[in-house]
């Protein structure tokens, strides 16, 4: 913990608003260390409500940093509540911002409420994309969830792609709270198949966190199928990612290891390095050991070394189940002494995560000490 320095006191009560964005600037980015917050709290309670919005902007910033340890919260959140009706629109949207990650914790929900639901509606992208993401962070709070619904919903819908991917990111983080689940799905639903590729590489995150709640699993696995097909990489690799992480909720695993089978061979590297990780997580409930093992074994011997460390890692994580344990040491062998460095660093600790298993440890225990050296 520090003491507030006396130079930045007298900057933040300077004329000059070059000092007193310094003065602020420095606060928000110390504002955990302060050992005593009177002063600190007095110098950001006037900073936003000073006249340069660069100078509000940075305040409000720091006000919802430190909301949780100012020693006048009722006067924070009156700060905050007038600073989501800034006419300066960064500032407006620095609040939202504030608004979201103190939600939870603000005694007057309803006008907080109220204030993220107009917000919401804003009539510039930024502040609306800002709300959007806070609504997603405080839905579980939210006083009336209908209303916040409604809102989730219509975002969705935004004319503003960035506004419909993170509204995409909200739904899924929101589903489980979401009242009207059957709208909710049929809105995950239309955004797998959104114009545009980041919507869709959010909406199969989405689905990550929404799959265990959807009231169609049928559905959201054909989903999920389609975006593993994805003309765009980036969305085929989040796809890819996701239907690791759900393989063992979904319905039919032998179709999901076919699909996982296939993105192994994937032309983009950045697809092969997302199954090589869902391989590693998928490997002890896999229905056919022995596929997945052939193409773990396979990705550990990828041109591209990105591949390979993430392959050398599944391997550490999947080793104990792995059917041939002496070709999975000969790999981890052969990883240790790879080109790379990243991947010879990820074999050290694949060996030690594996270790117990071993069916050569004295010449396990010989590659950990060439390593450490």
């Amino acid at each position: 913990m520090v003491e507030y320095p006396v130079r930045i006191r007298e900057k933040a009560q300077s004329p000059s608003s070059k000092e007193r964005i310094e003065a602020i600037g420095y606060i928000d980015d110390n504002v955990h260390d302060f050992d005593d917050m009177k002063d600190v709290w007095e110098d950001i309670h006037r900073l936003t409500q000073d006249k340069d919005k660069d100078v509000r902007w940075i305040a409000t910033n720091a006000l919802g940093a430190a909301y949780a340890s100012v020693p006048g919260k009722d006067e924070a959140w009156e700060d905050l509540h007038r600073l989501t009706k800034d006419e300066d629109k960064g500032v407006r949207g620095s609040a939202t911002v504030a608004l979201g990650e103190i939600f939870a914790s603000v005694l007057g929900k309803d006008e907080a409420w109220e204030d993220l639901h107009r917000l919401t509606q804003d009539e510039d992208r930024s502040v609306r994309l800002s709300a959007t993401d806070a609504l997603g962070a405080a839905f579980a709070f939210v006083p009336d969830k209908d209303e916040a619904w409604e809102d989730l919903h219509r975002l969705t819908q935004d004319g503003d792609k960035d506004v419909r991917w993170i509204a995409t990111v909200a739904l899924g983080a929101a589903y489980a709270s979401v009242p009207g689940k059957d709208e909710a799905w049929e809105d995950l639903h239309r955004l797998t198949q959104d114009e545009d590729d980041g919507v869709r590489l959010r909406s199969a995150l989405a689905l990550r966190g929404a799959f265990a709640f959807v009231p169609e699993k049928d559905r959201a696995w054909e989903d999920l199928y389609r975006l593993t097909r994805d003309k765009d990489e980036h969305v085929r690799g989040s796809a890819t990612v996701v239907l690791g992480e759900i393989f063992v909720d979904v319905p039919g695993k032998d179709e999901a290891l076919e699909d996982l089978h296939r993105l192994t061979q994937d032309k983009d590297e950045h697809v092969r390095l997302s199954a090589a990780y869902s391989l590693g997580v998928i490997f002890a409930y896999a229905p056919d050991k022995d596929k997945v093992w052939g193409d773990l074994h396979r990705l550990t011997q990828d041109e591209d070394k990105d591949v390979r460390w993430r392959a050398t890692f599944a391997l550490g994580r999947a080793f104990a189940d792995i059917p041939d344990k002496d070709e999975a040491w000969e790999d981890l062998h052969r990883l240790t002494q790879d080109k790379d460095e990243h991947v010879r660093e990820v074999a050290a600790d694949a060996l030690g995560l594996a270790f117990a298993c071993m069916p050569d440890k004295d010449k396990a225990r010989e590659d950990l000490q060439r390593l450490s050296r």
